[in-house]
């Protein structure tokens, strides 16, 4: 089967649109009261597919979590992180460093997501816990006071170097991230839920 469209979430309902543009037209705009009897009166397992909807929404949390990392914060509940300090800056370019900020745990494929009886679990995997624990509390090492490192950035071409590490922590895991999830998971369930349903109310109009 063709394409549907794109479907959108209201604040009463859910819309199916088709085209883009001036060319977009909405073929189905329908609200959850009237998906709610027309699964009553078309005999829809509505409670199998909640928990597919509930399911859904929770592998989503992965994408939402990479986002976070992606964009150093500002986004899904996560406070925007702090910028690298001065002195980070101009080591990175003296080391030709582009990595973005959290390094390893910045890569996707490093995020899991999996569930385990009831409970869905979301992070970095154990073997790199102390990675996340560090890059989120901010610690730091003693190399600002080794002053064999301090004549080496010298020689970099760097003049202005602190003499204690600036403690920047960037919190994400679990909290804040964990108390927006817990806000927002109902909500996500019920939207991938009522799209689901008008997703079926279209395939039956269309055959």
């Amino acid at each position: 089967m063709a394409k549907l469209g794109t479907f959108s979430l209201g604040g009463r309902g859910v819309t199916l649109s088709q085209g883009r543009g001036r060319n977009k037209t909405v073929v189905l705009d329908v609200s959850f009261k009237e998906l709610e009897i027309w699964a009553a009166k078309n005999g829809i397992d509505e409670r199998r597919l909640w928990t597919k909807s509930y399911g859904r929404a929770c592998k989503g949390l992965r994408d939402k979590l990479q986002k976070v990392i992606t964009r150093s914060g500002g986004v899904e509940g996560v406070p925007k992180f702090k910028d690298f300090e001065q002195f980070t800056k101009e080591l990175r370019a003296k080391r030709g460093r582009t990595s973005p900020m959290g390094g390893i745990l910045n890569e996707r494929h490093v995020i899991v997501s999996y569930k385990i009886g009831d409970t869905q679990f979301i992070g970095w995997p154990k073997r790199l816990a102390k990675w996340a624990v560090n890059f989120q509390d901010a610690v730091g090492n003693n190399d600002l006071a080794d002053n064999s490192w301090r004549h080496y950035w010298h020689e970099l071409g760097i003049k202005d170097i602190p003499r204690e590490y600036a403690h920047n922590p960037r919190r994400v895991l679990p909290e804040p991230f964990g108390a927006y999830v817990d806000k927002h998971l109902k909500e996500w369930a019920q939207g991938a839920f009522y799209k689901d349903l008008a997703r079926q109310m279209a395939k039956r109009r269309t055959t």
